[in-house]
């Protein structure tokens, strides 16, 4: 997917790519990855600051009109806690996500079934994450090299970048 990716964002910034891979494009650990574009799970600090970057191009990306090519789904996230301390621990972290640009909205225990009506039931309450979001990364993949342009040589691996007396690849 990182491969994919910079091959789009390079190809727009008007470089020419050839996009290398040992196997086929999503034949990796793409093709095994769940394809979840998470906020919810991660603390205040620089992996937080990636995953909103991230969320923010796969929105502009959906927005351009892939987003049924890869199956974006802005669908959301809901975090429960099934004990009071777990929900106060909850409601800390969000508070310090929210301060890093997150979206959250608490949730009242009496509120969740509405958001999920097979939850169990005496659960404390919750956090709803409206920017979590999911993609089907081997179609996101292969959409996000054909819309790169790039030339793709798969079934090949790098070994050594080979260098100029001026330092050109």
């Amino acid at each position: 997917m990182v491969g994919a990716a910079c091959a789009l964002y390079a190809a727009r910034a008007g470089l020419e790519v050839i996009l290398v891979d040992r196997g086929p494009v999503a034949g990796g650990t793409t093709g095994a990855g769940e394809g979840n574009l998470l906020v919810s799970d991660k603390e205040p600090g620089p992996e937080l600051r990636l995953a909103l970057l991230s969320g923010r191009l796969w929105r502009e990306l959906a927005e351009e009109g892939l987003a049924e090519a890869f199956e974006y789904e802005a669908k959301g996230g809901l975090v429960v806690a099934s004990t009071p301390d777990a929900l106060a621990s909850l409601t800390e972290l969000a508070a310090g996500q929210r301060a890093a640009g997150v979206d959250t909205v608490p949730v009242d225990a009496h509120r969740l079934r509405d958001l999920e009506p097979y939850l169990a039931p005496g659960l404390a309450g919750g956090v709803l994450y409206p920017q979590d979001a999911q993609v089907m990364p081997a179609l996101a993949a292969a959409h996000l090299v054909r819309a790169s342009g790039a030339r793709l040589e798969s079934g090949r691996t790098v070994t050594r970048i080979l260098r100029g007396p001026d330092g050109a690849v």
